[in-house]
């Protein structure tokens, strides 16, 4: 009979650490608005989105869906806004002048969370 209740108060005691570590690990990261283009000229484009926690800020680009090939990023961080998310921009420089690009965008280790978040493929036309 003790060792019953010995071997009870176990089992309990480990379902609620675990309990408490699921409840302490970290939420995944997530975009929580766009990615938008807020600006082209000849050559660039400004990528902007929200994730609701700082990491690092890289678009992934291409002339086609299917190779995004290129890479522009900007240093971890994100600017905190009032409502708690934190906004990205990035500069996509070195452009062709009227072609089409495809991007999408990735937020990696999100402080604490050790996740990343990647958005849909958009599209965007340079002048």
């Amino acid at each position: 009979m003790k060792k019953l209740a010995i071997a009870n108060l176990l089992t309990l005691l480990l379902l609620f650490s675990g309990a408490a570590w699921a409840q302490g690990k970290p939420k995944a990261e997530r975009i929580t608005n766009g990615p938008v283009v807020t600006e082209t000229t000849r050559d660039s484009a400004e990528v902007s989105w929200s994730s609701d926690s700082p990491g690092s800020s890289i678009v992934k680009y291409g002339t086609s869906p299917n190779a995004l090939n290129e890479t522009a990023e900007k240093p971890w961080g994100g600017k905190r806004e009032p409502n708690g998310d934190y906004n990205h921009t990035v500069w996509v420089k070195n452009l062709k002048p009227n072609t089409t690009y495809f991007y999408k965008v990735e937020t990696g280790q999100g402080l604490g969370t050790g996740t990343e978040a990647e958005s849909h493929t958009g599209q965007f036309h340079t002048k």
